[in-house]
Formats: structure tokens, sequence, C-alpha cells
């Protein structure tokens, strides 16, 4: 079934990532920003959050995808490290780039990923049959961090575990998810890999602008 890993990509991105069961009584949700500080407890009070702020979006009956596009923005993509996420996207491509090529990248890299799952944020009317739990147990490197979360949608007998992983400079961020041992930065690097290969970098970053 394709829906359950659907939820959790966008989720990511957007990437949302609320530790035991969630259920919409656990609302008002704990903000990050007084959670625990290990890997693991942001991650968990990052997801409360963001699935509490949907929550209250579709109880007031506002769940558009204009709507859902500023929740995001404002609730999802403040926990993510998008410019580690767009650099290690771009690998060894990234130190022939000035910082003003590096941020067109960076705003690509963000519209792709609000582009491809805002609208499955949008169209979602479940959110309370959501069970989420966070892995107790995470791995950790220095300012790096890996942590397991699991899905499953109540009455449905299937679930997904994906592995969220973090980076922290002044706070843990999210810069990656990786599923069935494939992430998501893993995806983007290979189709800059080829685009770059094909046109160059100048005229891909050309091509980007006239986009935005």
């Amino acid at each position: 079934m394709k829906f359950v890993p659907n939820i959790l990509k966008a989720f990511l991105i957007n990437l949302c990532f609320i530790g035991i069961i969630f259920a919409s009584e656990s609302c008002p949700s704990i903000s990050p920003k007084i959670a625990g500080d290990s890997p693991n407890e942001q991650v968990k009070a990052i997801i409360d959050d963001v699935v509490c702020s949907f929550i209250e979006l579709q109880s007031s009956n506002n769940g558009t995808l204009t709507s859902t596009l500023n929740l995001t923005k404002k609730k999802i993509l403040p926990y993510i490290n998008l410019e580690y996420s767009t650099k290690m996207a771009l690998g060894n491509y990234w130190d022939q780039l000035e910082l003003r090529e590096r941020k067109i990248f960076e705003r690509d890299i963000r519209n792709s990923l609000m582009n491809e799952y805002v609208g499955i944020l949008s169209d979602l009317t479940i959110w309370e049959d959501i069970q989420i739990s966070v892995d107790e147990d995470y791995t950790q490197n220095e300012n790096l961090a890996r942590v397991k979360v699991s899905l499953s949608i109540e009455e449905e007998n299937e679930s997904t575990t994906v592995t969220l992983k973090l980076i922290r400079k002044n706070r843990w961020k999210i810069y990656d998810l990786e599923f069935q041992s494939i992430s998501i930065i893993d995806i983007e690097k290979v189709g800059y890999d080829s685009k770059i290969k094909r046109q160059g970098i100048e005229k891909l970053i050309q091509k980007m602008l006239k986009k935005s």
C-alpha cells in the first residue's frame, strides 16, 4: 500500500516528524523550543507540533491548498536544515558554487518538495487516526543523529518505519528521510548529477532562475 509511505514522505518536507501513540487529546502540543534536547525528544516535539497544527486547521474547516501551504511554511520548514540538505544533494558540486548559487539550489529543493507533497497534506483528512511512535533508541555521531519513526493508520494492519536524519548547529533539525534504504537526498543527488552532466551547472542555474 503506497498510502502510508506517501504520508511519511509528505511529513518530511515538509519533512513532519509524536512519540508514543498520537491522538487528538494530546493537543495542544509542546513546542520543540522547550522540549528536551536529545534528538528523539526533539523529533517527538516536532511531530506533535505539526500534527496538532494540522488537526486544528481541519477542525476549523480550512484545510485548503493555500492554508496547507502556509502552515507548511510556518510549521514544517523551520524544522528542516535546507542548507545542509542541499549541500548533501549536490555533493562535490557544492564547493564549486558561490553563496548566491547555493541559495538558488536550496530554493529549488524547497520548491520541489513543496510542490510534490503539499497536495498530499491538503487532501489528508485522517490526522486524528494517524499513530506515530518515535524509537527511544537513536544513534548519534557528534552533531549528526538518526532517529527511527514508525507510522500506521488506525484500523489498518500495515505500518511503515522511516529513519530521520538530523544535524545540530544551534538546535537539532531534520535534513533527510530514509525509507527502505533510500533517502530523499539520495534521490535529489542523482537528479542533480544527471542534469549537471547533461547541460552544465551554469545552464541549470539559469533554468532554475527562470522557473522562480
